[in-house]
């Protein structure tokens, strides 16, 4: 008997749903299968709780198509009249319909599409973002595997870690989820100007300062040169009008984004105008302020160039200087 001896169909029912972080761990390397498969030989077609077995400890593997039949209700449902089959797009409808069953036990009824709509948001917490925008109808909406891979590796790392593979992942997750914009290189690319003439007026008013993703000789955290960061004195409101404000702004003037940066800030970002003047369309999924912390998580969404759309997940740490908030540093989730 391989030591892959349990369905994952048959560990949910016995064992019970997890949470979004244990779903996230368990089917990363699922997800990785598929975007290798995606990349050498176009899909898989048969992605379903039945296709994946997982071993006494845990270990997920992705069953070959050929020994699984597809299951009618994780099968992507057909594409609008007019749109031609996306089998690649199929899989990562069913890879969605897979995570809301892990997390939730929501099965999806043959020919009705699930949606994050059928449970409690908090059950599948912040993998609602991913899984809301990969179950979409249309499969030209949907992002790619690669796309899903890097979403779940920036909140959940794949072992083995050597000791520097921390800057690696952040490095590939990076690039993965600005894949479209043929960069590599950063987690968090986005800084400000030295210029006076170019900083926000003040930090309550319309625009306010955003940022994606930094360097990759940069690690999360890491403290920097320049203001000090001022606890408590900035609302919850004014943090999450800054994170909104900040996006809409650079996306329509990356000059003027860029200027909402602290300068130590700007110069990790060398490609900070050359992203944003690719990105179009964003929308701000949910904002989570945190006074205390100075920083301001938000998950977007966001169009790129030929029309894919890209999920990401941001928390920014701002610091105040002269009454303005400036981004300090950035890191994806």
């Amino acid at each position: 008997m391989s030591e892959y001896d349990a369905r994952l169909t048959d560990r949910v029912r016995t064992r019970g749903v997890l949470g979004p972080d244990d779903a996230a761990r368990l089917l990363l390397p699922v997800a990785e299968s598929l975007a290798s498969i995606h990349t050498v030989s176009g899909s898989h077609g048969a992605v379903s709780p039945s296709a994946v077995q997982v071993d006494p400890a845990g270990h997920a593997l992705l069953l070959d198509r050929t020994s699984v039949p597809p299951d009618p209700s994780f099968v992507a449902p057909d594409p609008s009249v007019g749109l031609r089959p996306h089998p690649a797009a199929a899989d990562v409808w069913s890879f969605a319909a897979v995570l809301l069953f892990v997390t939730t036990g929501h099965v999806p009824r043959p020919g009705v599409p699930p949606t994050v709509a059928d449970v409690a948001p908090r059950d599948i917490g912040w993998l609602a973002p991913l899984v809301e925008l990969a179950l979409v109808v249309d499969p030209r909406e949907r992002p790619t595997m690669a796309d899903v891979v890097a979403y779940l590796r920036a909140r959940v790392p794949a072992p083995p870690a050597p000791p520097r593979s921390k800057g690696m992942l952040l490095t590939v997750a990076g690039a993965a989820l600005i894949v479209g914009l043929g960069l590599v290189g950063a987690v968090l690319l986005f800084t400000g100007t030295d210029d006076p003439d170019d900083r926000p007026a003040a930090r309550n008013s319309s625009s306010g300062p955003t940022s994606e993703e930094s360097s990759a000789t940069e690690e999360p955290g890491e403290p920097e040169d320049g203001p000090t960061e001022t606890e408590g004195s900035v609302t919850a409101d004014e943090l999450e009008e800054f994170a909104r404000d900040y996006v809409t702004t650079a996306s329509r003037d990356p000059d003027r984004g860029y200027a909402r940066l602290t300068p130590e800030y700007q110069s990790a970002s060398p490609r900070y105008r050359e992203v944003w003047g690719a990105i179009s369309d964003p929308q701000i999924l949910s904002v989570t302020p945190d006074p205390d912390a100075l920083s301001v998580s938000y998950t977007y969404r966001y169009s790129l160039p030929g029309g894919s759309r890209r999920t990401e997940a941001i928390t920014l740490r701002l610091v105040e200087e002269d009454g303005l908030l400036l981004i300090a540093g950035a890191s994806a989730r």
